[in-house]
């Protein structure tokens, strides 16, 4: 008899809920050393992964020993009142091996399944698919516009957490707040960030961008047109002192302040009508002089603890982000030939109809669909014109 060579404490494990929390618990422990061999062996850091591997994994191990222990604890019941065990397995008998060859077969294609499972989990958190329709509905605006960034390329998380456990744990205490807000439907419509809550750019920018590279001058040409009758274009051609952020590669222009011997320190406080306003800053130079800036009524001296140091973010805030106000985006399409320029004040016509306050998405596509109508007529063919905007 097989209960005859186990040990007291052992055999109270021989039932099937034992046996499937172990399966379980082995599953588990394939999923984190695989999880764990890809962190190690990564180029860069995933910070969903340490989600995987050190708190979902680990949550399926204590659920598969937990469930083993139930099955102790029930099994010991039933013999202590003589009821004998839950099972035995004899394999000189066809119908056990059977029976352990079904059991060993799903264990095995459990594992199996836990390990693909988890692979393939891993690369999907690390998706901007993840991030953008599944993870975070209310920001669909931001990720409309994220995809017609430059940065499209760049996955989410490399930006917006990032790597390191500090950084990593603020994103995720930060997110707290706002999956509650999000269950509850009460968040802030647009949404706002905090500069608190965000990585510097040292972490993020400048893992692709070199400040102290030198970039000389830069043409920047710019397409505008008229609200008159002919919408008529006007063009403006600005060259611009790129620079950079090392002296010894040339002069330093708009960057000067990006080099190395270069700092600017700012305060800000918050103002009923622009957000919030910078009454203090200081400009501290590779020379040693350092100069400050304020407004007449910020006469004492800033909190230390209030200072922030200016970095590519403070002038680069929305890199990924970048919401077109109505008036440029449709100077944008009249340049690419999506609005025909030839439609009498289009641009005014177009820039009114964008710029009403409308409740929903759908609502603004019926109501810039309504004003174009009235503009020009219901009669002429004016679908593209419509869909565009």
């Amino acid at each position: 008899m097989m209960a005859e060579r186990l040990s007291p404490f052992t055999k109270y494990f021989k039932n099937w809920i034992s046996l499937a929390g172990g399966v379980i618990a082995t599953g588990s422990i394939f999923a984190f050393l695989l999880l764990f061999v890809i962190d190690l062996a990564a180029k860069t850091d995933n910070p969903y992964l340490g989600i995987l591997a050190y708190i979902i994994a680990p949550g399926f191990f204590f659920l598969g020993t937990g469930l083993a222990g139930i099955g102790w604890i029930l099994e010991r019941r039933k013999q202590a009142k003589g009821s004998g065990l839950s099972f035995h397995i004899d394999l000189s008998h066809r119908r056990d091996r059977r029976r352990m060859a079904y059991f060993g077969a799903g264990a095995f294609f459990f594992i199996l399944l836990t390990s693909i499972g988890s692979y393939e989990t891993y690369h999907y958190t690390e998706s901007v698919q993840f991030c953008g329709v599944l993870c975070h509905t209310p920001m669909d605006p931001q990720y409309q516009a994220y995809w017609r960034s430059p940065h499209s390329r760049i996955a989410c998380v490399e930006c917006h957490v990032g790597s390191g456990a500090t950084w990593y744990m603020k994103a995720k205490m930060a997110g707290v707040k706002k999956v509650y807000l999000t269950l509850l439907d009460s968040y802030d419509t647009p949404i706002k960030s905090k500069a608190e809550h965000m990585r510097g750019a040292e972490a993020t920018c400048q893992e692709c961008h070199s400040p102290d590279e030198y970039f000389g001058s830069v043409l920047k040409n710019y397409d505008h047109y008229l609200s008159d009758d002919e919408n008529t274009y006007v063009g403006l051609s600005l060259m611009l002192n790129t620079g950079g952020g090392d002296p010894e590669k040339g002069p330093l222009g708009i960057h000067w302040h990006t080099s190395a011997g270069n700092k600017v320190e700012f305060v800000t406080r918050p103002d009923e009508f622009y957000g919030e306003v910078i009454p203090w800053v200081r400009a501290t130079r590779s020379d040693g002089t350092t100069s400050e800036y304020r407004v007449e009524d910020f006469t004492d001296e800033p909190d230390p603890n209030s200072i922030q140091t200016m970095d590519c973010l403070d002038c680069h805030n929305r890199p990924a982000h970048r919401f077109t106000a109505p008036n440029d985006a449709i100077e944008f399409a009249m340049r690419n030939g999506k609005l025909d320029t030839k439609l009498s004040r289009l641009k005014f016509v177009a820039a009114e109809a964008m710029s009403g306050e409308y409740s929903s998405k759908e609502e603004a596509d019926e109501g810039i669909a309504a004003a174009i109508k009235a503009a020009y007529g219901e009669d002429r063919d004016l679908e593209k014109t419509i869909a565009t905007l």
